[in-house]
């Protein structure tokens, strides 16, 4: 790593929330608290976004374990499977993907799977991740004329190239070479064919990830109606598509821990075209704090009902 490549990786972060500070403090001076009053706290939708968020994570879980299974892991037992995943999430609060995409190598190999399956699975697995929320919230946004307050041409053309190259990158032939030079240049072996990406993993992981973009948006969509009762459903496929476009984006700003600061900004831009930006910036803290809440909630969840699970994924491949 050049000298330069590690003053920019010390740099950016504390540049980034140097913006974000600053912003933060020009934001509540100038913000109208009059609109605060507007606030009203509906539990039942809150609730029903806890279930919601919850259900986003366990598809996350199953998403990843259908991919490993369509990679020919054995991937056997689903409740070890889903703590592993749920551990390994907690990783995205440390800066970068490398904790998240290593933990889940590190705990499932524990169970049997192999290192190299694991490894495949979990940077198609991320690739998948990125790109369908990217192109899910493009394609809503694209379509609502009023995110051109903020999307303008260039953005739109900038989201649109990293989209081509993404689905180009997902090609299992491109996929698989990459993998395969990476792979001699680190380890100075030939990596397996066996190990290689499937049409039918990159079909299934989208299709996957398609319904788990459209889960995770409504979780969004019901935070956001538990505190501002004015916003119509007819606002829904709008609320759908920031969501997507905020995620996406706080993925790519590995910098940022579980991307802090950049999915509460994009969330207050988009948001404040269909309500007081005071209210967006609420919602915007709330979704934070609730998923902060959720993923231990998660882990909390998955603790508990692995307690039972005794029998390993090796012990199961073995009978098999």
């Amino acid at each position: 790593m050049s000298s330069l490549t590690r003053t920019l990786k010390k740099t950016v972060p504390y540049v980034f929330y140097a913006f974000v500070a600053v912003f933060l403090v020009y934001f509540l001076l100038t913000a109208d608290y009059s609109k605060l009053s507007e606030i009203e706290f509906n539990w039942w939708y809150f609730a029903l976004a806890t279930i919601a968020g919850l259900a986003y994570r366990y598809w996350g879980s199953f998403t990843w374990q259908q991919i490993l299974r369509r990679l020919g892991a054995k991937a056997a037992f689903s409740r070890e499977l889903i703590y592993v995943y749920a551990k390994s999430w907690l990783g995205r609060y440390i800066p970068g993907t490398a904790p998240w995409i290593l933990g889940k190598i590190y705990f499932a190999s524990k169970l049997g799977i192999s290192k190299n399956k694991l490894a495949v699975s979990s940077l198609l697995e991320g690739m998948l991740q990125i790109i369908i929320t990217l192109l899910i919230s493009f394609i809503i946004l694209l379509i609502d004329s009023r995110a051109d307050q903020f999307i303008d041409s260039n953005l739109r053309v900038a989201i649109v190239i990293s989209i081509v190259i993404g689905c180009v990158a997902l090609v299992p032939m491109f996929f698989n070479k990459v993998i395969a030079a990476i792979y001699k240049i680190i380890k100075k072996k030939v990596f397996a064919e066996e190990h290689y990406v499937t049409s039918g993993a990159v079909i299934n992981g989208t299709l996957l990830y398609i319904v788990g973009a459209i889960i995770g948006g409504i979780s969004f969509l019901l935070i956001a109606k538990s505190i501002y009762a004015p916003l119509g459903w007819s606002d829904a496929l709008y609320i759908l598509g920031v969501s997507n476009l905020a995620n996406a984006i706080s993925m790519l700003a590995i910098f940022a821990p579980s991307g802090i600061g950049v999915r509460e900004g994009i969330q207050i831009a988009l948001l404040s075209i269909v309500m007081p930006p005071e209210i967006a910036a609420v919602i915007a803290l709330t979704t934070r704090l609730w998923g902060v809440l959720i993923d231990f909630l998660f882990f909390g969840l998955t603790k508990f009902m692995n307690r039972g699970a005794t029998t390993t994924a090796r012990e199961l491949s073995e009978k098999s």
